[in-house]
């Protein structure tokens, strides 16, 4: 069932989007080489206490970490563990932060380091197709409009890069729970009239999780949780929790610049 948010309650979400986005900036900023991604956990689970939320990951039955590390290869729910960041390496931070009983969450992609090298040029041009897939499909995310208009968006933009769309995981609704109806994929899997419409109070964390290659995914670290491309290729993580409103979208978490440093 779609629970349709009052005013009231987007405010609430905005005041604990707000937090997310400090929170995000921070570890965006401290990302670099030889940083462990355990010590951006810890960071992220801090600067979120102390702004007086919680980590949602925590919330989640199983899960002991505030923050999703993806490395290269890991496509989501990558452990946040001892591993240290290397020049060049695609890092994916996705961190949830409940606020006043509800939920948002962002993921954000960065490129570690500061090199113009070819491999870093590639890599920037792989992020670079994800974020304007994530603007396209906030751009279709009005009023009048179906989840069909945000999938559609996020699946031509991918796939007329010459990237794959991971189909097997996908956006979502979000409030009071962290996962909420209505799933929001990022391709067409129904018809347009048979997805659901775009309306007031709606609010979703729309993702784009796509990959270099192939859009095959594969649970091979063992640990229940950490999800990798089958061919080893490179993956990316964008998203953003949106409000659906008479007034037009309003992000709740926002957009936190090109990712690497070209």
């Amino acid at each position: 069932m779609i629970h349709l948010k009052s005013p009231e309650e987007i405010k609430i979400m905005a005041e604990g989007g707000s937090i997310l986005n400090e929170v995000m900036e921070i570890l965006l900023n401290v990302l670099d080489e030889g940083i462990e991604m355990r010590e951006l956990d810890r960071l992220a689970e801090s600067e979120i206490k102390k702004r007086g939320a919680e980590p949602s990951f925590k919330m989640v039955p199983g899960y002991r970490w505030s923050i999703c590390a993806c490395v290269n290869d890991i496509v989501v729910h990558g452990i946040p563990g001892v591993y240290k960041a290397k020049s060049d390496d695609l890092i994916g931070i996705d961190l949830g932060v409940f606020y006043k009983g509800y939920h948002t969450d962002s993921s954000w992609s960065q490129r570690v380091g500061n090199h113009s090298t070819q491999s870093a040029k590639v890599i920037d041009n792989f992020l670079s197709v994800g974020r304007n897939a994530l603007n396209n499909a906030i751009n279709a995310a009005c009023m009048g409009n179906y989840i069909y208009d945000i999938s559609l968006a996020i699946e031509t933009t991918v796939k007329n890069a010459g990237f794959s769309v991971v189909k097997s995981l996908i956006g979502h609704g979000i409030g009071k729970n962290l996962h909420e109806d209505p799933e929001v994929p990022g391709f067409v899997s129904k018809p347009r009239l048979k997805t659901p419409k775009l309306e007031n109070g709606l609010t979703l964390a729309i993702e784009v999780i796509y990959n270099m290659g192939t859009d095959e995914v594969v649970y091979d670290k063992g640990d229940g949780w950490t999800i990798s491309t089958k061919d080893g290729k490179l993956s990316g993580l964008f998203e953003n929790t949106v409000a659906i409103t008479d007034h037009g979208v309003i992000l709740l978490s926002k957009n936190y610049g090109p990712s690497g440093n070209s």
